[in-house]
């Protein structure tokens, strides 16, 4: 396949994956969701994405490493149309995986350093066990926009956190996506010294009459 890399799958360049696209009941047998053990084998479970990544493709990659007995995959993106088509990936999977397993995924975001001193995203995907979603109609809810602060948001997002309450963020848009990954991982590093984390559950939402967002699941877990 092309794009198929040493360092892990790098999907930046929408055209590798869309060429190997299939109807979903014929899927090329090199396509990735089905050759990812060779690379897992090398120690390669990177995928990067890009502005034109293929949500629907990632996400059968990630539903395929989720039912296999591997760890999902880690999804690198820099800038904010690359981090929505990755969450949007995510969200996909989880729905492909409510299809057919008691297995669901969660994305820990977190920072990682650019040779030219800025950052990028890194969102690895761990397994979890499918629950109900008791709890969720108390969970706080938060809204974020393209010109929303993401440290503000860190900070509202902490603090909940810290009273261990569960939250829903929600957003439409690449850039107001964006902000609300930058701010989980933010987050992230503001409660580490405190033995909590995040995990996040993304999915699309229907708002304004027929708009599609994505929502944002946290939850808090001791570490």
């Amino acid at each position: 396949m092309q794009g198929y890399q040493e360092t892990g799958y790098d999907i930046t360049d929408d055209s590798a994956s869309g060429a190997m696209q299939q109807s979903d009941s014929k899927r090329a047998s090199n396509h990735m969701s089905h050759t990812f053990y060779d690379r897992i084998a090398r120690g390669n479970n990177l995928t990067k994405m890009g502005n034109s990544s293929n949500p629907r493709d990632v996400a059968m990659l990630i539903a395929a490493q989720a039912r296999a007995p591997v760890d999902c995959p880690t999804l690198q993106c820099i800038g904010p149309q690359a981090t929505n088509q990755a969450v949007k990936a995510i969200a996909i999977a989880r729905t492909f995986l409510k299809e057919s397993s008691s297995t669901d995924i969660c994305v820990q975001p977190e920072f990682f350093q650019l040779e030219d001193g800025h950052t990028g995203l890194l969102l690895p995907i761990r397994k979890k066990m499918r629950r109900s979603r008791s709890g969720e109609d108390e969970a706080q809810s938060l809204k974020a926009a393209s010109g929303t602060d993401a440290k503000v948001l860190a900070g509202a997002i902490s603090s909940f956190a810290r009273e261990g309450r569960r939250m829903v963020v929600t957003g439409i848009g690449a850039s107001a996506i964006n902000q609300v990954v930058k701010a989980i991982a933010i987050a992230r590093k503001n409660i580490e010294d405190e033995a909590i984390d995040l995990t996040c559950k993304p999915e699309f939402t229907e708002v304004n009459e027929g708009v599609t967002a994505l929502r944002m699941l946290l939850l808090v877990e001791q570490t």
